[in-house]
């Protein structure tokens, strides 16, 4: 028989009251080393000495730092709520993020946010950084979000439902709509076109578009186009193009290598790995994470477990203290009380 039970963790539990700011995490891959953050959408400064990411969407929305050895977090955009990250490739300082409610429609208000602060405030104990938030959309343009920033730090690519569509645009990195900065469509049609990233090489734009099946809000696949809106393509990563391994593909938050050659995406290609019975009220719409060379081939998968696994990033600059994040230090959140997922006992009484 199966003995189903919640474990409680809090503060006062023995062990593992506390969440870490980083995690690091077995790869399948020798020469890849993971990590897992707690937050979502994160992203790396130029340097790679510090981890913007955005906590949650729920009473600690925002915008944080985190120094990439998970040893000090900092608070750049409190009770505002903010997600998606794109640090700016140039400057150490600079921030892109979408500021506004989550998975809403075309109408709703979100805009792009240019965030700068002073790095050298960081040198001091206040764990929350005074910082310039710039709006680069138009208020009346409705939904804006998933920002990118170009390699040169000159344009941002992001989505928008400015035309009744989520489609692609790209505007100035500083000015955006304002000031005399331009903004121009990137790609136009009745679906869906979203989570868009620039290539370091600035040559690819990589992006989510159910435009192969727009009726189908679950059939998202990657499609690959250049900043002047040519050569758009489709990348069949599951099976061939018309089969239907690929006609299932759900692929999403795609994101490019340091080195231009690689893309990192969340996708469905598993499918629920774990019992049923063992993971009651199961929620995996995207799965694990995989990578593939640009011409879909070299498909490795990442991860393999029972949750979803999202919003990934490549880390670039410094090498990272995996020694220091491995030695169970007390940097991070402490456990207020909360239930994790079920645990199961068998027995054979």
């Amino acid at each position: 028989m199966f003995l189903g039970y919640h474990r409680f963790r809090g503060e006062s539990t023995r062990g593992g009251s506390r969440i870490p700011h980083l995690d690091p995490v077995l790869s399948p891959v020798k020469d890849l080393r993971m990590l897992r953050l707690n937050g979502s959408f994160p992203s790396s400064s130029p340097d790679g000495d510090l981890i913007a990411f955005n906590q949650d969407f729920d009473v600690n929305g925002g915008l944080k730092v985190v120094k990439s050895d998970g040893s000090k977090r900092w608070t750049l955009i409190k009770g505002r709520l903010s997600f998606s990250t794109s640090w700016g490739p140039t400057e150490r300082h600079v921030i892109y993020t979408s500021i506004g409610p989550i998975f809403e429609s075309v109408k709703a208000t979100v805009q792009i946010a240019r965030v700068s602060f002073h790095p050298g405030n960081l040198n001091g104990d206040s764990e929350e950084i005074a910082c310039d938030v710039k709006i680069l959309t138009r208020e009346e343009t409705g939904n804006n979000a998933f920002p990118s920033c170009s390699p040169d730090g000159k344009s941002v690519v992001f989505r928008s439902g400015r035309s009744g569509y989520k489609n692609l645009y790209i505007t100035d990195a500083v000015s955006g709509e304002f000031d005399g900065g331009r903004i121009r469509q990137l790609t136009e049609g009745p679906w869906i076109d979203t989570m868009p990233s620039w290539s370091p090489k600035g040559d690819l734009i990589a992006f989510s578009s159910n435009r192969h099946n727009p009726g189908n809000v679950d059939a998202f696949s990657i499609y690959l186009v250049k900043p002047d809106g040519s050569d758009l393509k489709r990348l069949c990563v599951a099976g061939p193009e018309g089969s239907s391994d690929v006609d299932r593909e759900r692929i999403n938050h795609v994101c490019f290598s340091p080195d231009g050659e690689w893309l990192l995406f969340a996708a469905n290609f598993g499918g629920v790995t774990a019992e049923p019975v063992s993971w009651p009220n199961q929620f995996q719409p995207y799965g694990d994470l995989y990578v593939a060379r640009l011409d879909g081939t070299g498909l490795r998968r990442l991860t393999w477990n029972g949750y979803e696994n999202g919003t990934p990033a490549w880390h670039t600059g410094s090498e990272l203290d995996l020694g220091r994040l491995s030695l169970g230090h007390e940097d991070g959140d402490k456990l207020r009380g909360q239930f994790v997922d079920p645990l199961w006992l068998s027995s054979d009484i």
